[in-house]
């Protein structure tokens, strides 16, 4: 089992700690991670954007995605948006990336106290341990 650190704004931690975001992806122009990096059973931590990591959740299960084109990223986002909870502009933003990861989630626990976390870099995924 390997943990993550993945940053979110403050919309998306919330909806996967209530549950109601069950799935979660990341796409990109480049190979980097989460793609091939994360794998069921992993954990990740949810961590705010210029924030404190407020919770934790596992993986269930996670598909990847590469040579994506408009008609492959269509065809994601009418199979994963409203797991997703995105909109428009979302998808806009990411019409040009050549890779996806879809990461399906369980078991969200928010912690009491939130943690905090030292990385102060761009990345907005980070693997802790492999």
């Amino acid at each position: 089992m390997a943990r993550h650190l993945a940053i979110f704004n403050d919309e998306g931690i919330e909806k996967i700690l209530q549950g109601e975001k069950t799935v979660e992806s990341r796409f990109s122009i480049a190979k980097i991670p989460p793609y091939q990096q994360v794998k069921k059973d992993d954990e990740i931590y949810l961590k705010k954007s210029g924030g404190k990591i407020l919770g934790k959740v596992l993986v269930d299960n996670v598909l990847y995605y590469e040579n994506l084109d408009g008609e492959m990223i269509g065809k994601l986002r009418k199979e994963y948006e409203k797991d997703l909870k995105t909109d428009d502009n979302f998808w806009q933003v990411h019409a040009h990336a050549h890779f996806a990861t879809i990461i399906f989630l369980k078991k969200p626990q928010r912690f009491l106290v939130p943690i905090k976390n030292k990385k102060h870099d761009r990345r907005p995924w980070v693997v802790l341990e492999s």
